[in-house]
């Protein structure tokens, strides 16, 4: 809540062009409720008809459909916050894996974050998609959202632009679609998205401890969430009034 004060008081009468979105493994000392075996990716599902005399599942709301419709407190209150292990691809494609947490931040162009949330390793990016489009749009407004391939969902693309918004979103390669690739333009735009890295690098290298010896959501959260608002302050401070001092 600080957080969100402190940037809707100074984006009041002022328009952000794009937001830039994504997650960042925080470790922990603390117990996880999960097995480091059960974060492994599954594999794919084989898609066509069902088998003869086999009746296909009815459908049901998915997690992201199911965050568009809910209040913002429950949406966000449905993701897992507990310690637990998580595993992402690295810049080579291999797998890493860490115990603890995730930061999920929303920033402006300029590096300033706006909204934050904090779940166990095992959250894949794209659940808080939805929930971080949501407490972002209140606090600011900007005409764009700048995501990587981990949020490249149907759900996510159709609720931005509901909002009347443009995702920008780099296209996963698993998902074997027909879509044209972005124009010179749009490749430029999506550069920079770069913006949430440095966020995410500065947090870590500067203003938060390597491992979490905290532990429980609430300690973890004000720990976290201490770092994050102090960045919020450093690049407010110098983007904007440093230079008008100058």
């Amino acid at each position: 809540e600080s957080l969100g004060k402190m940037v809707k008081d100074y984006y009041k009468d002022k328009s952000v062009d794009s937001v830039a979105r994504d997650s960042t493994a925080i470790s922990a000392r603390e117990k996880p409720v999960n097995k480091k075996k059960d974060v492994k990716p599954l594999p794919q599902r084989k898609r066509g008809r069902p088998k003869k005399g086999q009746e296909r599942e009815k459908k049901s709301l998915t997690v992201l459909e199911q965050q568009g419709i809910l209040p913002l407190h429950e949406a966000i209150g449905g993701l897992p916050s507990s310690c637990a292990w998580g595993c992402k691809k690295n810049s080579q494609g291999n797998l890493t894996y860490w115990k603890g947490y995730k930061l999920h931040l929303d920033v402006t162009e300029e590096g300033i974050p706006v909204s934050a949330i904090i779940t166990g390793a095992n959250v894949h990016d794209s659940q808080c998609a939805i929930p971080l489009e949501r407490m972002t749009e209140q606090r600011i407004n900007f005409r764009s959202t700048l995501m990587d391939s981990a949020y490249d969902a149907k759900s996510i693309s159709q609720f931005v632009r509901g909002r009347g918004r443009i995702p920008i979103i780099d296209h996963n390669p698993r998902r074997k679609d027909l879509r044209e690739a972005f124009d010179e333009a749009t490749k430029e735009h999506y550069k920079k998205r770069s913006v949430v890295e440095r966020a995410n690098s500065h947090l870590k290298d500067w203003l938060l401890p390597e491992k979490l010896l905290v532990r429980g959501i609430k300690k973890v959260s004000f720990e976290l969430m201490c770092g994050v608002i102090c960045l919020a302050a450093i690049k407010i401070l110098e983007q904007f009034i440093l230079p008008s001092l100058i």
